[in-house]
């Protein structure tokens, strides 16, 4: 192979359109979790249609080869929206990183140049307390605040459909305006019960409603929509069902297509050359008119769209950190240039991509030059734009956070490994039957569907990944579920002897301790969560608990007051403040309560029937009769 030479790595200068751009329009950025290039009809996907995205294809830019640089939705939208690489940005892993404020964010550019800025999103994934939202003035997450009732954790999503409508109510209101929207689509993700192309041509339809509102309003050929997917999906290649393990195009490689506004006309239809997410964020500024901050680490696709050939690349980055900060082992990283693309693991990979782009052959046995110049061109792109501001990134996610990611799949529910490592240890391909099992456990556990099956597996895990980390707590919480508290008790004090600064395995002991009567204990592991998170509800709803067993009301209500002052969604709390007033019959402020709580549980038979009692000892008999009628309903009965 001819050598590679430095040049290739200086950053390409985004070319300027010419005067077929004319001024700023809208902008609408789609990006769709999950989503594969090759289950689009469009991309010749032949056993399911999806017309509507097919039409936006037609009539923009297809993008064949788009891949993303980390196949991780947080990670991937924090590159999406700021124009450069993971370890420019710091966010490495969908738990324990937060976008720091320092960053530039295409929102942040696009508002300070007047737009109106809004994002609708599916998940809790990116939910704004990860930071991605900076730069939004309005942000609608609306499924991660309907209740903070136990069962809220399990609807952190919503469908395309919910999405769909609540983004096109905004843009009614704000059609006369010019306007940056990005629309987030979860469906395609874990769990599908009706199938992936289920999903995909639920997600379909949806852009088929927001193309069908644009054109009927005129509003369409104002605005460049760019539609993209954060990462792929596994589907079984390469032995991965999900994502974010491997570095394969399995789940690298996404769709991307650009309907630019009628002030631009690109001059090709498809581009073959390819780009990735960290080339959104430029190309969008160029279409807009607008200066390309000089951090930004992507280049501008504009020139491609009007059939020029852009400067050679320095090559599309990739990399997965969830071996190493869930599990300990080697993390994963790769370079693709030309035919050819590297993975720098233990075990090193090397694909002609052009003649196998499922990556089935290893070429590095009979072409390690070729392996050894990849690797070097990768740690000098790394050198090249790593920033120091990037460690920042990494936090501590308090245990309500990091339960809410495990409930939607993400591993892990005990808290990460610290620091960023090099390449090195046990290769995740020698790990990777074990990872799949795992995140099949760990599912189970987080959803409460554990059963004695998921002890067996943890042992099995046991004995084929010995060093495998969080499979003492995972066990805890089986333990638990299948009422066995004791034992259960034993495996969180094993794990705390491990790790004591584990607050979820913490917290979760205290509670079993309460329900033992342990009461001092109890007490005592409660106060120490709560030193170091006074914001942990369930903490602080426990230690009134604690209060309560006791006999002392007052401390258990001021404890209870704390807590819906900074969690007012909180119907549990609600709820057992009004019952303590109602116990000492301090009426008014009874009804007070637990109205409160019946706002946020209408569902609740008891919350309905409480309010009934106190409504009656107010002497407000009608109303305590219609929340008694209430009450039976929702229990199948009668008053």
């Amino acid at each position: 192979m001819t050598r590679l030479v430095p040049w290739l790595f200086s950053l390409a200068l985004a070319l300027i359109a010419p005067v077929a751009l004319i001024r700023a329009e809208n902008v609408l950025l789609i990006s769709v979790d999950t989503l594969r290039a090759d289950r689009l009809s469009c991309y010749g996907y032949e056993r399911n249609s999806t017309p509507n995205i097919d039409r936006w294809a037609r009539e923009g830019v297809l993008f064949n080869q788009a891949y993303t640089e980390c196949p991780l939705t947080l990670p991937a939208h924090a590159t999406l929206l700021t124009g450069t690489h993971p370890f420019y940005h710091g966010v490495r892993d969908n738990v324990g990183f937060i976008l720091g404020q320092a960053q530039l964010t295409l929102a942040e550019e696009l508002r300070n140049q007047g737009y109106q800025t809004t994002a609708v999103i599916g998940a809790y994934i990116l939910s704004s307390a990860f930071g991605i939202a900076q730069g939004f003035e309005s942000y609608d997450e609306t499924f991660a605040v309907v209740s903070e009732s136990p069962d809220a954790i399990f609807s952190l999503q919503r469908p395309a459909e919910e999405v769909t409508r609540v983004f096109l109510k905004w843009v009614e209101q704000h059609r006369q305006e010019k306007f940056f929207a990005f629309v987030h689509f979860y469906d395609p993700h874990t769990p599908r019960p009706k199938g992936y192309d289920w999903e995909v041509s639920r997600v379909d339809r949806s852009i088929g409603e927001i193309d069908s509102y644009l054109r009927k309003e005129g509003l369409l050929d104002q605005t460049h929509v760019i539609l993209i997917g954060d990462h792929g999906e596994g589907l079984g290649e390469h032995g991965e069902s999900e994502h974010g393990f491997f570095v394969y195009d399995s789940t690298l490689r996404v769709p991307l297509l650009v309907r630019p506004a009628a002030s631009f006309s690109p001059h090709v239809k498809e581009v073959a050359q390819p780009v990735s997410l960290i080339d959104v964020m430029p190309t969008v500024l160029r279409l807009a008119r607008l200066r390309i901050p000089p951090q930004l680490q992507g280049r501008s696709l504009v020139g491609l769209m009007l059939g020029k050939e852009l400067p050679r690349q320095q090559g599309l980055y990739a990399e997965t950190y969830v071996p190493h900060l869930q599990f300990g082992w080697s993390p994963q990283r790769s370079l693709r240039l030309g035919r050819f693309k590297f993975i720098h693991s233990p075990r090193p990979e090397l694909y002609d991509v052009d003649d196998d782009p499922r990556e089935t052959e290893n070429l590095l046995g009979r072409n390690r030059a070729t392996a050894n110049e990849y690797r070097e061109l990768l740690e000098e792109l790394i050198s090249r734009y790593q920033s120091a501001a990037s460690a920042e990134a990494s936090v501590e996610l308090d245990m309500e956070t990091r339960a809410k990611l495990a409930t939607l799949g993400y591993v892990s529910l005990a808290p990460p490994r610290s620091g960023i490592s090099p390449v090195g240890g046990i290769d995740p391909k020698d790990r990777i039957q074990a990872f799949e099992k795992y995140h099949e456990l760990l599912g189970r556990v987080a959803n409460r569907k554990a059963d004695e099956s998921v002890l067996k597996g943890i042992d099995t895990l046991r004995a084929s990944a010995p060093e495998m980390q969080g499979l003492t707590f995972l066990e805890a919480g089986v333990l638990e579920q299948l009422g066995r508290h004791q034992q259960a008790i034993e495996k969180y004090e094993t794990v705390l002897s491990e790790s004591p600064d584990n607050r979820l395995a913490r917290g979760n002991l205290a509670s079993l301790l309460l329900q033992s009567g342990e009461l001092d204990r109890a007490e005592a592991e409660l106060k120490l969560v709560l030193s170091q998170d006074p914001d942990d509800f369930r903490a602080r709803n426990n230690l009134a608990g604690v209060y309560k067993a006791r006999g002392d009301d007052r401390a258990a209500i001021r404890e209870l007051e704390r807590l819906v002052e900074a969690r007012p969604r909180y119907a549990p709390g609600w709820h057992n403040l009004g019952q303590l007033y109602s116990e000492l019959e301090e009426w008014q402020k009874a009804e007070s309560a637990l109205r409160r709580g019946v706002e946020l549980d209408p569902e609740n038979p008891l919350a309905h029937f409480n309010l009934a009692f106190a409504l009656n000892s107010l002497g407000k008999l009608e109303e305590a009769a219609q929340q008694l009628e209430i009450a039976a309903e929702l229990e199948g009965g009668t008053p």
